[in-house]
């Protein structure tokens, strides 16, 4: 753990850049550390007031003030009202124009920002009054560009190419560090009496992030689309790159067709290697008897957004089914680890089913009905797939369940016979 003289030493060899991770690292630390507190008071004001004299030109200085700003609206830092707006002016003293504006507009009453405002307003009514189009930079966030990234990360139906607002801040995290979370920025919105609509703040975000972080975020949220929509893909990389969007063929890629089949969701819990395999094996044979199957294996890596992938999956399935185990029944019943979240969020359809469960298969793959299956599920019938032996006669229970396809069918009531 860190403690006060840590601080001061930093602080008398002005490695502010240490001292800003500290913040970050140390928050909880810092939080109920009296000394720790008041350092790191001393630390901000120390460097607020130096930072005056500092090269406005010296981009670590403008990157240190930027990562201040960040742990203040990130809430992991709370400055002063005074604090923040010395922070916010010397800020605007260090970014372009158009830049400096958006900082500006937090403090339109004071004089300086009154300056830069008025100093952007003129600008901008020069540009517009230009009748000669300019070229816009590589990676300027125009209108076109944000609507056609938004497009191809909106659809819910695709799990790989949906960016959730936890995925995508998620993203942004990876390439800036001390950008709130997704619990944080959506707290932060509504403090601020701001919108919270996806298409709003994801365009927000990317408008205030540095330029440099922008383009690896945007890149990244390409490169992970790009398999899943090519075409799209490089009609967005056309207008960065400044090229025709006509030049793109269509004919490069066919998306793979969704089969017309049943979508099955798989829950289960990670026992050992010997379980993960055998689910494995047989979401692959469901997969080959024309059932769309939902496992997380096949789409979850690391990084990945769980509560995503079950409430967006869990909605789509037509079936799901539940493989037991008493690991399985631990987890469910304690809400711990994926299990337990999914088994909270399936319990409103549980519930919904209890009558005529129409969506859910029991699998009973280890020990018993007691020991393995929550004690609510036990009232509907199982699959039992205990014996490894018998395999086959489950698997054909399992596959015309799925279907609907029983193997003893109803008979038809036919007419009543002449008794003459």
């Amino acid at each position: 753990m860190i403690n006060q003289e840590d601080l001061y030493q930093h602080l008398y060899n002005e490695n502010w850049k240490e001292i800003l991770n500290i913040l970050y690292e140390e928050k909880e630390n810092i939080k109920d550390d009296t000394l720790l507190t008041y350092a790191s008071n001393i630390f901000v004001t120390e460097f607020l007031s130096k930072v005056e004299n500092y090269d406005k030109e010296d981009k670590e200085v403008l990157e240190n003030l930027g990562t201040l700003n960040i742990l203040h609206h990130g809430k992991f830092y709370i400055l002063s009202n005074e604090q923040h707006k010395k922070l916010t002016i010397e800020i605007i003293k260090r970014k372009p124009l158009e830049d400096a504006y958006h900082y500006a507009k937090n403090y339109p009453e004071d004089n300086f920002c009154k300056k830069v405002i008025s100093g952007y307003n003129l600008l901008k009514a020069k540009k517009e009054g230009l009748q000669q189009k300019h070229k816009e930079p590589k990676m300027q966030l125009s209108t076109e560009l944000y609507n056609r990234i938004f497009e191809l990360i909106n659809n819910q139906d695709d799990t790989a190419t949906y960016f959730s607002g936890p995925r995508f801040i998620d993203t942004v995290r990876k390439f800036s560090q001390y950008h709130p979370t997704y619990s944080q920025y959506i707290e932060q919105r509504n403090d601020e009496g701001k919108s919270t609509s996806r298409k709003i703040f994801y365009y927000d975000i990317l408008k205030e992030l540095n330029e440099n972080i922008r383009e690896q975020v945007i890149k990244r949220i390409l490169e992970i689309a790009k398999p899943f929509e090519v075409d799209k893909v490089q009609q967005i990389e056309n207008i960065i790159n400044g090229k025709p969007t006509e030049a793109i063929k269509n004919t490069n890629t066919v998306k793979e067709k969704i089969s017309d089949g049943p979508i099955v969701f798989i829950s289960y819990s990670w026992d050992d290697d010997e379980h993960k395999e055998w689910v494995l094996k047989l979401a692959n044979r469901l997969a080959g008897d024309g059932v769309e199957v939902i496992l997380d294996r096949f789409y979850l890596k690391p990084g990945a957004n769980l509560q995503h992938f079950v409430e967006n999956n869990l909605g789509r399935a037509n079936r799901v089914i539940i493989i037991y185990t008493p690991n399985y029944k631990l987890k469910a019943d304690k809400r711990t680890g994926g299990v337990g979240f999914e088994y909270s969020i399936m319990n409103v359809e549980l519930y919904n089913n209890i009558t005529k469960n129409e969506k859910f298969i029991p699998l009973l793959r280890r020990g018993n009905m007691t020991e393995s299956i929550p004690t609510f599920m036990q009232q509907f019938i199982h699959i039992d797939v205990t014996n490894d032996e018998n395999i086959e006669n489950s698997y054909n229970d399992l596959i015309r369940e799925i279907y609907n396809e029983p193997e003893i069918k109803t008979p038809e009531i036919g007419s009543k016979p002449n008794f003459t």
